[in-house]
């Protein structure tokens, strides 16, 4: 009797623990962690792809690619194309005066401009306007016919003091003339008389008018430069004479009339288109092809 209660009581202890074996009861063992949707698993890697790479390499072709070009074409007439988006003024300028070899001076104010202009095959004068509010060219103008040569540039702001009348052309001297009575006969009384006078020279509202009978080459420029309020400079001693007799005259008119080796240099206000007269020079004919050196 003893031992068929004992046998039951083992019975009962194996059931017992049968129910609360692990093996027994999997609903209660620790759910592992639920797995994250896929983007969240993305993004980690989404953040090591070196997004910044392309954003540098575009940042280094932007800074290697210039911020103007600049064509000049030197035949006549020279033209000028651009294409600058905030482009520095003075590197233009100094690649502008490299091509033309023609000195391109900026005043302070305009040295630290920049510009956005794009245009193709515009003249010179008018691609400079473009360049600067108030614009001034120096001009070499030849008695042989040849075409006026641009010598100085100057790029200035609005309402800027106009440059140095000598800063680009400059002389070695000026000529001194002693004049006297060129024509054997005349009574003093008579050459003062202006219908008779062998040289005459007036100056209205920036024309020339000269009469000169069978006069020096070198007096009536002497009396040109004199009435003009210019510098004139003799390259050589002529001894040509001059017999002409014209009204309202343009200087380049006068010089182009007189003789082919006459270098006359003046300056143009492009903004006004004011022409100013800078000095006059006589060159000897074997440099009749030539430019002066100034």
């Amino acid at each position: 009797m003893f031992d068929m209660i004992s046998q039951r009581l083992v019975l009962s202890l194996a059931g017992a623990l049968l129910l609360v074996s692990p093996a027994a009861v999997p609903a209660q063992q620790p759910k592992p962690p639920a797995a994250k949707p896929p983007a969240e698993q993305a993004a980690p890697a989404a953040k090591q792809t070196p997004a910044t790479a392309p954003r540098a390499g575009a940042a280094a072709t932007a800074a290697k690619t210039p911020l103007w070009t600049l064509k000049v074409t030197k035949k006549t007439p020279i033209s000028m194309t651009l294409s600058s988006k905030n482009g520095q003024l003075s590197e233009i300028a100094a690649e502008m005066s490299k091509r033309l070899k023609v000195p391109v001076i900026l005043t302070p104010l305009m040295q630290k401009q920049r510009i956005t202009q794009a245009f193709e095959a515009m003249p010179l004068e008018g691609a400079l306007r473009l360049l600067a509010p108030q614009v001034y060219v120096d001009y070499e103008l030849s008695g042989d016919g040849a075409q006026p040569k641009p010598i100085g540039i100057y790029l200035q702001g609005m309402n800027e003091q106009p440059p140095a009348e000598a800063s680009v052309v400059k002389g070695d001297s000026e000529a001194i003339l002693i004049e006297g009575n060129t024509e054997d006969g005349m009574e003093a009384t008579n050459v003062k008389d202006e219908d008779r006078s062998p040289l005459r020279v007036t100056v209205e509202k920036n024309q020339l008018s000269v009469k000169a009978r069978k006069q020096p080459l070198t007096a009536v420029l002497y009396e040109i430069a004199s009435k003009v309020d210019i510098p004139f400079e003799m390259k050589y001693e002529s001894t040509e004479l001059v017999d002409v007799d014209f009204n309202n005259f343009t200087m380049e008119q006068a010089v182009r009339t007189l003789s082919p080796n006459i270098r006359l240099y003046q300056r143009t206000n492009l903004t006004s288109y004011e022409v100013r007269p800078l000095r006059l020079v006589l060159v000897s004919p074997a440099n009749n092809q030539q430019t002066t050196k100034m």
